[in-house]
């Protein structure tokens, strides 16, 4: 398996329909050799640009309040690997994943999984949560927060807010953005021992 040639057949994958909103394919930016993998849930409107020719997830507004949360934590791309679920842009926010675009896409991801091999996957947000954790439609975020799951037997899955939940909720004044800060401790502090 090869990161390379998997971004190379995501970017010209058309098994759904959402192929079609593509300007640019989104695969992933970090460090492939990293022990924590960020897993969004699909490229936002300015990730889908054709100004953003390297396909780097969490670029706009989220990517960059992403940033700074992950500098708080004293993290940097050089310390994670971030990627999303979905690789092509779906349309306008707060359209819910379908179970057809997450199918198409998720053989990427585990291919990403398989070569970085992180020791702590942070889903960022429901959907990513519930593809990645196989989990039924109907669950909350709440549901599933602070509990660390098996992905497999050297992975573990923490479930966490989404950066533009936090932020379109007033950024550092949301009242879970202590939470996703807790979290990101947690991740380090699981790849630490």
């Amino acid at each position: 398996m090869d990161l390379i040639d998997a971004q190379e057949r995501a970017s010209t994958c058309s098994l759904c329909t959402i192929s079609n909103n593509r300007k640019s394919s989104v695969f992933a930016k970090g460090n492939p050799d990293a022990d924590i993998m960020l897993c969004g849930m699909c490229p936002g409107p300015e990730e889908n640009s054709v100004f953003n020719r390297v396909g780097h997830p969490f670029v706009g507004k989220s990517g960059k309040f992403l940033d700074n949360v992950l500098m708080k934590s004293k993290l940097t791309l050089k310390n994670v690997y971030i990627t999303n679920v979905v690789k092509c842009y779906v349309g306008s926010s707060g359209i819910k994943l379908t179970n057809e675009w997450i199918d198409k896409c998720f053989p990427y991801l585990i291919e990403q999984i398989g070569v970085i091999e992180p020791k702590v996957i942070l889903t960022l947000g429901t959907d990513a949560s519930r593809a990645l954790l196989n989990l039924s439609k109907n669950i909350s975020l709440e549901s599933i927060r602070g509990k660390r799951y098996k992905f497999t037997d050297k992975i573990s899955v923490i479930a966490t807010y989404h950066p533009s939940y936090i932020l379109r909720f007033g950024g550092k004044n949301n009242a879970n953005y202590n939470n996703f800060l807790d979290d990101l401790s947690w991740a380090k502090e699981i790849i630490s021992r």
